[in-house]
């Protein structure tokens, strides 16, 4: 689509960050077809870094609405210093894995946020005090404030740390690991959240660095906020529909990758989650989904056997804004 005044540059990669002597945040912004939400995430973040030296990159994949018009806008109107990169694949995976190993600027603590989200004022403050009150934490994780689940989810991951994609926080140091051990996300993953919880869980070592709840921070005074789904709507209903058939998805690619892991450990993780998940299918009977059991996850793998051609994962720059 024409992006109007932004301008499409080739990516230039970023020098590796060397947090002995970073300062600041830097927040990681992920959006597809996000043009209703983004303005209002960015403006809440603009709050909740009050006072902070923040760099923000947003990362657009697979954009195809006025995303990139809107949170231009945004970005220059919030004062924060940033960029905004678009990806045509709309993958999360490999936007996380482009901002982690190319994009990321020098920084104490990153956060990571979806475009659909808007934070709580003092959400980011809560989440870096964490890591700062914890010094065995590598991660700090923010509960969810609305939606139906929200209880329920708030109450598990008290009872059992984990990490939601909507909002979290690593530390520098252990994204620094994570780009020397040159991990990446598998392209297509459903749940890359859950895979970077285990990667913070375990320490980056799936066979011998045992489970560790310590090492998993959630506050729950760290929340944010989500638009609500209207079923009455077509498009929410479409929206929801795809969602599930996604968890669906996530369920095979999760069975196939926790096989591998604890096998071979999360460097033997393949580049693409799908490729993975219909070999394991492949591999017995038994792991196949049945229809009548779950029928989610069987439409789901007659989708993935059915997959187009990725298109190009390579980030653009779209536009670069420094504070003043």
């Amino acid at each position: 689509m024409d992006h109007s005044d932004l301008v499409v540059q080739p990516c230039r990669t970023v020098s590796p960050p060397m947090h002995a002597r970073a300062r600041g945040w830097s927040v990681a912004v992920f959006a597809r077809n996000e043009g209703q939400s983004i303005a209002r995430c960015l403006e809440a973040l603009a709050i909740a870094a009050r006072g902070q030296d923040t760099h923000v990159t947003v990362l657009l994949n697979g954009t195809t609405d006025d995303s990139p018009e809107r949170a231009a806008a945004a970005l220059r109107a919030t004062g924060f210093s940033g960029r905004i990169y678009t990806i045509d694949e709309g993958d999360k995976a490999n936007a996380f894995n482009q901002f982690v190993h190319r994009l990321r600027p020098p920084a104490a603590t990153y956060f990571f946020v979806d475009a659909y989200a808007a934070v709580a004022k003092d959400s980011l403050a809560r989440l870096d005090g964490s890591l700062r009150a914890e010094p065995r934490a590598l991660a700090a994780a923010a509960v969810p404030s609305t939606g139906r689940s929200a209880a329920s989810l708030r109450d598990r991951m008290a009872r059992e740390p984990g990490v939601h994609g909507s909002l979290f926080a690593l530390r520098g140091s252990f994204l620094d690991r994570i780009t020397a051990k040159g991990l990446h996300l598998p392209l297509g993953l459903y749940r890359g959240d859950g895979m970077v919880g285990a990667f913070v869980l375990h320490d980056l070592d799936a066979m011998g660095g045992g489970w560790r709840h310590e090492r998993l921070a959630v506050d729950p005074g760290a929340t944010w906020e989500a638009p609500s789904l209207r079923p009455w709507l077509w498009r929410d209903l479409m929206r929801h529909w795809r969602r599930l058939v996604q968890q669906g998805r996530g369920r095979l690619q999760t069975a196939a990758i926790r096989d591998l892991i604890y096998r071979a450990g999360f460097e033997a993780l393949p580049d693409d989650a799908d490729a993975l998940a219909l070999r394991w299918v492949a591999a017995a009977p038994g792991n196949r989904p049945r229809f009548w059991r779950d029928p989610l996850a069987a439409i789901a793998l007659v989708r993935m056997r059915h997959q187009r051609p990725r298109a190009d994962l390579t980030p653009r720059l779209l536009l670069e804004v420094r504070a003043p």
